[in-house]
């Protein structure tokens, strides 16, 4: 919880901590909020609460955010009216990327640590070392991407993606760990690498086109 406070505060995002479910259905009914952050751990208390906030006047254009174990049951999630899902483990960057993107659609001023770009790349995905297939990147920061996939992702262990930046010749390959998705079915990917190379590649087109192409 002290990890979400922190990122919320750095964010511009004001958080009011609930440590049951009727105070969260209490404060729902007292005031408006923009939306409500859940987690997963108790996922039929989580479903739960997010149903009864929903039933509220004060709750019904509230956006809701799931964190969620990797293999957790995204139907269900979903199916609670999520509208975007942040994996676990939680990491300062996870938790950041993640917020950020449902700060967006709060209508909020954006205030981004690093610069997202941009871009309509068709790039390869390979999950779990034997499933391949194409999938669009929507954006891209030094730090990972916005994907929009043709069909739903299985169960992930692993990813690896391919693609090439626009204007470039060779295609980049990075090992990524899956960090959000969002109610339209479109994920979020932080690149896990240590390749010097694939790094300063990213971070030099970047440079040189900063509104993308």
């Amino acid at each position: 919880m002290a990890l979400v406070n922190r990122v919320c505060r750095e964010l511009g995002v004001e958080l009011t901590h609930c440590s049951t479910a009727q105070t969260a259905l209490e404060k729902f009914g007292l005031q408006r909020f923009h939306g409500v952050i859940v987690d997963d751990q108790d996922a039929a208390s989580a479903a739960s609460l997010l149903t009864d906030i929903q039933a509220t006047e004060n709750g019904k254009k509230a956006l809701i955010v799931a964190l969620a174990k990797t293999d957790a049951a995204l139907d269900a999630v979903f199916g609670a009216g999520t509208h975007l899902v942040i994996y676990k483990p939680l990491t300062h960057d996870r938790l950041r990327n993640g917020l950020r993107a449902i700060r967006i659609l709060m209508g909020r001023r954006q205030q981004r640590v690093s610069a997202r770009i941009k871009v309509d790349i068709t790039a390869s995905l390979t999950v779990n070392k034997t499933d391949n297939f194409p999938v669009k990147i929507l954006d891209i920061s030094e730090g990972g991407v916005a994907i929009a996939l043709q069909r739903p992702l299985p169960n992930v262990k692993a990813l690896k993606l391919s693609f090439a930046l626009p204007g470039e010749q060779s295609r980049i390959t990075t090992d990524a760990e899956l960090v959000w998705k969002d109610v339209r079915g479109n994920v979020g990917v932080e690149f896990v690498n240590n390749d010097a190379a694939f790094n300063e590649v990213v971070s030099k087109w970047m440079k040189a086109n900063p509104r993308g192409k």
